[in-house]
């Protein structure tokens, strides 16, 4: 099944592409409402009350997380098919050129995706209608849950996804809103960690390995990140005033929207990154968006 990703418009800023899971939980933490506009190929938009999205019918409980790899396959694809589209003469002369079997898949996604939208277009006045009754239902289902005694299978599926501030740096950890204002995390390994919405201001995450991690919305002034890794990373609308990137690994980051005043980019790369006014740079993109 095709992972379709999204990208978010709001107040006139273009970030993404997200899955419709990150757009849900972000929608959970109030950074985002039903007027922001999201779109699956760029140019396409609809306001987020009229998609199904936040339609939990669609996304079971016991649904699999996707692969890393998918996940990130999928990202270069929807971000190979939005420089394909772009008009702006800078992008399309430095666009990287797929191959045949990526071309065809491409194709193929791009299909799906006009098929898809199609659909969105006739889901409407029946999304609006059932939404308010799906909330009903998830406040009823919430309530019983948080009735029973006990564990069950559910509440430690949930709980195991859940932030939890208190729990050490690790791969995947969820800190999504957490102060870790003046934090040291040197070289620690927090690959596809959650941190959106975090509070990291003068934290030190030097040689720290935070490839597609999730920064959106943080606050990082300050911060210390000298050689870190921040591969695919999502840092759209993060606040990095005075922080340091030198040396940074930021290929394939979403930087859209972010806040870089007296940031430090000596020696980063940004190679096919995307930058705060929505370019993608090109190949020789070191220290600066190229």
């Amino acid at each position: 099944m095709t992972q379709h990703l999204w990208y978010v418009r709001r107040r006139g800023v273009t970030s993404g592409p997200f899955p419709a899971r990150q757009l849900r939980e972000t929608f959970s933490l109030g950074q985002l409402d039903l007027r922001d506009e999201v779109s699956l190929d760029g140019h396409a938009w609809l306001k987020l009350l009229e998609t199904d999205i936040l339609d939990v019918e669609h996304t079971p409980v016991h649904a699999a997380e996707p692969e890393d790899d998918d996940w990130r396959r999928e990202r270069e694809k929807a971000k190979l098919r939005w420089i394909s589209n772009s008009d702006e003469p800078d992008v399309r002369d430095e666009r990287v050129i797929p191959s045949d079997e990526t071309s065809d898949r491409l194709r193929r996604h791009e299909a799906e995706t006009r098929t898809m939208l199609d659909a969105q277009s006739h889901k409407r006045p029946a999304f609006v209608a059932g939404l308010a009754m799906v909330l009903i239902l998830l406040l009823i289902g919430v309530g019983v849950w948080m009735g029973q005694s006990g564990d069950t299978k559910i509440q430690t599926s949930v709980a195991s996804r859940a932030r939890n501030c208190n729990q050490p740096p690790a791969e995947g950890v969820n800190w999504s809103g957490c102060n870790k204002i003046g934090a040291v995390l040197s070289h620690v390994d927090m690959r596809n960690a959650d941190l959106s919405g975090g509070h990291f201001g003068r934290a030190d995450f030097s040689g720290a390995d935070l490839s597609y991690a999730n920064l959106g919305f943080a606050d990082l002034r300050g911060a210390n990140l000298k050689n870190a890794v921040l591969k695919g990373a999502t840092l759209n609308q993060v606040d990095l005033t005075g922080a340091d990137l030198s040396g940074a690994d930021l290929s394939f980051a979403v930087m859209s929207g972010a806040v870089v005043n007296g940031v430090r980019l000596d020696g980063a790369s940004l190679v096919q990154s995307t930058w705060i006014d929505g370019r993608v740079c090109g190949e020789q993109s070191v220290g600066a968006c190229q």
